[in-house]
């Protein structure tokens, strides 16, 4: 069947992005990279190899040259943290008896969501939306798994241009929404940035239904894309890349893995 675009399909040749490194990879690779992170995240416990793999999935996302949004991404992701060891130490003040966890055990679930944060952000910035819906069909993977991922990642561009589009909107109206003054007028963020997500998030339901319908995802047939996908040079060497850098976590895990023991006692 061939492949339709909905009317606001993601293209992700920007003016910024014509010569980055992760669109040349097929959409087959970054997903494999995507597993690969999710699989690290779950076997690698030291602070070292984590953070040694934060630090190469950074380089990976930087590739995007989408270096503001990286850095608001890193911006809300580092306040989450904060936020939490804030909760945990106040939880300790109240209730004694609740442990006050050292500061690598904190900073290990932060390491963590940064490596996931670098892939996907990679996957749904430099990839169109028919791609990933042929890329997971091929695997034969069930409709209940590999459409909600699709969807996930589909809408975190529309989601990021939806964001950017409320705050002109609303400098235009006189409002600065800066992170001080949403924490200084919750009322008004509520009405002025809450609201307006809620009702682009339904907008963005409906029009990812229509442009589902229109793709044949109900149809039991083969998807064609208007650009074939071509595991490439480019392609064997990420993957090479990546081995090297797994067997480096390794190595990384195994010298401090006294350091891990040590904490876990």
């Amino acid at each position: 069947m061939p492949a339709l675009s909905g009317t606001r399909e993601q293209s992700p040749k920007t003016v910024s992005e014509k010569q980055s490194v992760p669109l040349l990879l097929d959409v087959r690779t970054k997903l494999f990279i995507c597993l690969t992170a999710s699989a690290i995240v779950i076997f690698f416990k030291g602070e070292v190899a984590l953070g040694f793999f934060t630090l190469v999935t950074f380089f990976y996302a930087l590739a995007t040259r989408r270096w503001r949004l990286l850095g608001i991404c890193y911006a809300a992701a580092t306040l989450m943290w904060l936020l939490a060891i804030c909760f945990v130490v106040i939880l300790h003040k109240i209730f004694p008896e609740f442990p006050l966890s050292s500061f690598a055990n904190i900073l290990i679930p932060f390491l963590r969501s940064l490596v996931m944060l670098n892939t996907i952000l990679v996957l749904a910035l430099t990839s169109r939306v028919q791609t990933l819906l042929s890329a997971l069909k091929g695997l034969r993977l069930p409709m209940w798994l590999y459409i909600p991922a699709v969807v996930v990642i589909r809408f975190i561009p529309d989601f990021i241009r939806d964001i950017q589009q409320i705050n002109e909107t609303m400098r235009i109206r006189g409002y600065n929404l800066t992170p001080l003054f949403l924490i200084r007028h919750p009322r008004l963020t509520v009405r002025l940035l809450i609201a307006p997500m809620l009702f682009r998030a339904l907008r963005s339901a409906d029009e990812l239904a229509i442009a589902a319908e229109l793709k044949g995802i109900r149809h039991d047939v083969q998807m064609s894309c208007y650009k074939p996908n071509i595991f490439g040079k480019s392609d064997v060497v990420a993957l090479l890349v990546m081995i090297a850098v797994i067997v480096c976590g390794v190595i990384l895990e195994m010298s401090f893995e006294s350091m891990v023991q040590g904490r876990m006692m």
